[in-house]
């Protein structure tokens, strides 16, 4: 009974906790003087989720019901996030990068989990856009809140404080969750399903394989605007946690849409408009720098977060759902957020904070403007580039929009 309520407040916290940490890390550090290690923070996170969401997707589908391994990770994360102030105010950074590590390594899995939970007791093309609206609401109301006049918290690191405290508040609540028991309990456990190769096999799917390398190359495009638009705004005077809330207020604008137009164009072609959208929002942000109306583009860009992360990554979390047989379905999700929040960002950040070291050299304007011009460049020609070879070889025609299901 009201299994959709409870899915709607998962999902607001899923991201609340998210957001209170990973939305400004990039402006914490600068704030502190350490800007040189934000593409390191990324990598490392890459590196931890590469290693876990397959796991912990294995022991969901095999051994413990997902909300119950949910609610475990989120208390051990709220420990480890409340530990983090005293290694950036130390500017230890070998030890905020390990911290970093463990958080990546607990908080990433439950976001693949949180998906899992979701399909297994709703119709997923019907439902999951509006529950994933409120993971957006949920990062929108903590970004409020850090960049409010009250707390003001957005460039401190008290952020990982609230961060702490919602993820206790999750976990607690995790719960309570609708019972997700695993489905491939009591069956004998291979060598094959250790090494979770039966998720892999997906790869064998021609087109899954070109939707997944697309999401790889295309994470330097997302990792560019989420681990340096905090380091990009405050240079242009303006307030990262408070202007990222443009954004996200479009998503739920447009998922609300997601499910008709997915049933409508199909997965080509609305994940398309999202990799067509990611060009032009690295064009805005470059053309920002240099424009006396950077204020304009600045808020064409953010209006952009809905086509940018709705009609790519959450109609994507829907085509791997689709694709995945039953009894791996978690492990699915896991593999779909390794490729993206783990190879994908590890590459990404790499890239990008090689390139910002050596592009962006300058803290202030006017020295900085050209600088932060060419550094946008690089994610918007990348973004051409799987814009094109996604229309030409990616086809959906297999996926089949099944009948809408009570919930």
């Amino acid at each position: 009974m009201f299994k959709l309520p409870r899915l709607l407040v998962m999902m607001f916290l899923q991201y609340f906790v998210q957001g209170a940490w990973n939305m400004v890390i990039g402006a914490v550090l600068a704030a502190y003087g350490l800007k040189e290690i934000v593409g390191s923070t990324y990598s490392i996170l890459g590196v931890a989720t590469i290693i876990s969401p397959l796991f912990i997707g294995m022991i969901a589908d095999r051994f413990f019901s997902s909300q119950k391994v949910m609610g475990v990770l989120h208390l051990l994360n709220a420990i480890v996030l409340f530990l983090i102030p005293s290694f950036i105010q130390s500017h230890n950074e070998i030890g905020f990068l390990a911290m970093m590590f463990v958080v990546g390594l607990l908080f990433y899995p439950t976001t693949a989990l949180a998906n899992s939970v979701s399909f297994r007791h709703i119709d997923g093309v019907r439902w999951f856009p509006i529950v994933r609206v409120f993971g957006t609401i949920g990062f929108m109301v903590v970004g409020f809140t850090m960049g409010s006049t009250f707390l003001d918290i957005s460039k401190s690191t008290n952020s990982f404080l609230l961060a702490a405290g919602a993820s206790v508040l999750y976990g607690l609540y995790c719960f309570t969750l609708p019972s997700t028991p695993p489905l491939a309990k009591n069956k004998k456990i291979s060598l094959r399903e250790i090494l979770c190769l039966d998720a892999l096999s997906l790869f064998k799917d021609k087109y899954f394989s070109i939707f997944m390398f697309s999401t790889f190359i295309l994470m330097i495009a997302k990792t560019a605007y989420s681990a340096f638009l905090p380091v990009y705004l405050p240079v242009l005077s303006l307030d990262p946690a408070s202007m990222m809330q443009i954004a996200t207020a479009t998503e739920v604008i447009f998922m609300v849409f997601l499910s008709f137009l997915l049933g409508r164009f199909g997965f080509k072609k609305v994940i398309l408009f999202g990799s067509i959208s990611w060009i032009i929002r690295s064009l805005m942000l470059s053309h920002a720098a240099v424009s006396d109306d950077y204020l304009l583009y600045i808020i064409g860009a953010l209006l952009l977060q809905g086509l940018c992360w709705d009609f790519f990554f959450t109609a994507g979390d829907i085509y791997v759902d689709k694709k995945a047989k039953p009894e791996i379905k978690a492990q699915a999700q896991g593999l779909r957020f390794i490729v993206s929040n783990g190879f994908g960002v590890f590459m990404a950040a790499s890239v990008c904070g090689f390139i910002n070291n050596r592009v962006v050299t300058e803290k202030a304007l006017p020295q900085a403007s050209t600088q932060w011009q060419e550094f946008w460049i690089y994610p918007a020609v990348v973004a051409a580039v799987v814009t094109i070879g996604f229309w030409i070889f990616f086809n959906d025609k297999d996926v089949i929009m099944k009948p809408k299901e009570k919930v």
